[in-house]
């Protein structure tokens, strides 16, 4: 596996400290492996636009009208990351998880509209397809937003079954001409260039089909079906003797509302409360169903957001956080978001380290879980770390010191340890780059002039070590630059 310059150095200094921790990790899992006669299964679980401070366990929760009991007790009971970095939107946040690569390097670092032509590369290899290789069952679950040609889709990216989206809760209403003024949009040409498909299934042997349209009223219940279809594939796999993998990408949070079960049932009565109350009961239902096939003890649960909150579209507009910015930035309100890792008698409950973890580590922790790590393809950068050593010995045990954090193609910021510069141009020969220390300034509100300047070489380095691998290792060029957000000529 093809790892980052940073990376690299790191591996080189804790070389005799890591190779120790990696023994005492197989070690454990190897007991694991024993007693229940297979690989650990996995479940992803992914939300949709939710900020660091929404969950309870994170300051939010009950305090925002929202209580969050579910995401609470799978906290208590496991690891909640307090420094968790995701991309700044959704189909980047996707690529990283599937890939373990920064958005960048696929060519997909943009957010996907129908009728785009892009979508993940047929050439890049998915943790679905690495775990699918050595027996893994798998299934995929929700939000895709990958690309919707073929050769984009789940079942060409290792899936064996699935019920999803190709987009998030919107695009029902893009040819609704009760959302659009023109009449562009209500044309034969338009729907034919720009096909906007809706519920999506697929079945081991079968090929896909579209098993349903969306609407406002149906978009609302799909969440609950989406849970629904994860707890079925767990029971059908949980006594099996192949783990299993499933990815399960909720739609919410959006705004068209919650469950008509859960409309009107949260303490702060928003659209935003109210299907944050709907999506912790979901995952509650998740886990419930892990614990009640009493196979707890061999599954790993990740429950994650995509990005940070989507300010500006009806009542989400009411939500607070703490950190600046939003979705779309590389400021920590757009990218640091919350994460909870539970396996009982795995990861020690209640634990909530510091330690820098990127969305694209789970690509690579869950092909060493499910030893697949020796088929990851050394001929491309693999961002993502192996962060079992981590989850097994507890804060102080991450593979990371650093992030790299793009805004589209472009590198928006670093972080190395406890600082981040956020780039920026040189002015009469001097560097403006902001720097934050952003463990005592989480909210990045003042720049540390102190350390401005004296941290300059060590973070241009650090920007030139990587970009000379990508020299190295060139980004995947796609058939069109996405241009989601922009107007291009010909």
């Amino acid at each position: 596996m093809q790892s980052d310059a940073a990376h690299i150095q790191l591996e080189r200094l804790n070389q005799e400290e890591w190779a120790k921790q990696e023994s005492t990790a197989d070690e454990k899992l190897a007991k694991v492996r024993a007693k229940h006669g297979k690989r650990p299964n996995i479940i992803y679980i992914l939300a949709d636009d939710i900020g660091w401070a929404d969950v309870g366990c994170y300051g939010g929760g009950k305090v925002r009208g929202a209580p969050t009991p579910h995401l609470n007790q799978m906290a208590a009971e496991g690891m909640k990351f307090l420094t968790f970095y995701a991309q700044p939107s959704c189909t980047p946040s996707r690529v990283g998880i599937m890939t373990g690569r920064i958005p960048v390097r696929t060519g997909l670092n943009e957010v996907l509209w129908p009728g785009s032509k892009q979508g993940l590369h047929p050439e890049e290899v998915t943790i679905a397809t690495l775990l699918s290789e050595v027996g893994y069952k798998t299934a995929f679950h929700g939000k895709w937003h990958l690309g919707d040609k073929e050769e984009f889709r789940p079942p060409n990216h290792g899936f064996d079954e699935g019920y999803y989206t190709l987009y998030n809760a919107a695009p029902w209403a893009f040819g609704d001409k009760r959302m659009d003024a023109f009449a562009w949009p209500e044309s034969e040409e338009f729907a034919k260039k720009y096909p906007v498909e809706g519920i999506i299934e697929f079945k081991p042997g079968e090929k896909p089909r579209e098993v349903e349209e969306l609407s406002a009223e149906r978009i609302r219940t799909y969440d609950e079906d989406l849970a629904n279809k994860t707890i079925d594939f767990i029971k059908r796999h949980a006594a099996g003797d192949e783990p299993f993998f499933v990815y399960h990408a909720a739609s919410k949070i959006d705004y068209w509302g919650a469950h008509p079960d859960w409309e009107g049932k949260s303490p702060g009565g928003s659209i935003f409360s109210d299907q944050m109350i709907e999506h912790d009961h979901n995952v509650g239902q998740i886990l419930q169903a892990v614990r009640d096939l009493g196979i707890e003890e061999n599954t790993l649960v990740v429950w994650m957001s995509d990005n940070g909150p989507m300010y500006g579209v009806g009542a989400r507009a009411t939500t607070y956080h703490w950190f600046r910015g939003g979705k779309g930035d590389v400021l920590e309100g757009g990218v640091r978001v919350p994460a909870i890792a539970w396996w009982p008698g795995m990861i020690e409950p209640g634990q909530d380290p510091m330690d820098i973890f990127s969305i694209t580590d789970w690509f690579t922790t869950a092909a060493r879980l499910g030893e697949a790590k020796d088929n990851i393809p050394d001929d491309r950068v693999t961002d993502g770390v192996d962060q079992t050593s981590l989850l097994i010995h507890g804060e102080g045990h991450s593979r990371r010191d650093y992030i790299f954090l793009y805004g589209g193609a472009e590198l928006g910021a670093v972080r190395k340890r406890q600082y981040k510069s956020h780039a920026g141009e040189m002015h009469g020969g001097l560097p403006t780059n902001e720097v934050y220390d952003v463990v005592t300034d989480p909210g990045e509100k003042f720049v540390d002039n102190v350390r401005h300047f004296g941290l300059s070489v060590p973070f241009q380095d650090l920007v030139r070590e990587h970009m000379t691998l990508i020299e190295n290792f060139p980004h995947r060029v796609l058939e069109d630059t996405p241009g989601a957000g922009h107007i291009h000529g010909d």
